[in-house]
């Protein structure tokens, strides 16, 4: 995975199923949870080691989990990033590997359960005052793993942007 930081965007290419925490740690569907209020939408970006210091200069809030067990393995870190359908909403987009789907509100629940091959997206970066940083996703092409027997048939099936789901029904 790579972040570039550009004006007031973070940049993320080539993230995978383990830079987007699951379970838990993703809620996109915007379920109310122990730690969230309902219609809050989020999810939660493993932040390499070589990117930490630049997300904490940013005074972004870069949260910490101990490793499960004691093998001298590092902690993970993390950043929540919310995804908001405010004044600035986010362009998202689920796709295969021949197909793409933009999301609309009530779909993200979609990508709860999903399972990434690779995320590429815009972060826009939200300065409350000049001691915090909450995130804010811009721009998500969300590309999810399929099994091989859809994979085989995925000609055929459409995502569901596709011109000829406008032709004319026959009858009344």
């Amino acid at each position: 995975m790579k972040l570039y930081l550009d004006d007031r965007n973070l940049m993320v290419e080539g993230a995978t199923q383990k830079d987007i925490l699951g379970g838990p740690f993703r809620n996109f569907r915007g379920e109310k949870r122990k730690f969230n209020d309902a219609g809050k939408r989020s999810f939660n970006l493993v932040v390499p080691e070589e990117y930490i210091e630049l997300l904490i200069d940013m005074h972004c809030n870069v949260k910490e989990l101990a490793p499960r067990d004691d093998d001298g393995e590092a902690p993970l870190r993390f950043v929540k990033v919310n995804v908001a359908f405010g004044k600035y909403p986010p362009h998202l987009y689920l796709c295969t590997k021949r197909n793409k789907k933009e999301l609309l509100e009530d779909e993200l629940g979609l990508l709860d359960g999903a399972i990434f091959s690779n995320v590429d997206m815009v972060i826009r970066t939200y300065h409350k005052d000049e001691n915090s940083c909450s995130l804010y996703l811009n721009t998500g092409f969300f590309t999810i793993k399929t099994d091989p027997i859809t994979s085989k048939y995925e000609d055929l099936m459409t995502l569901g942007n596709d011109a000829e789901d406008d032709e004319e029904v026959p009858f009344d």
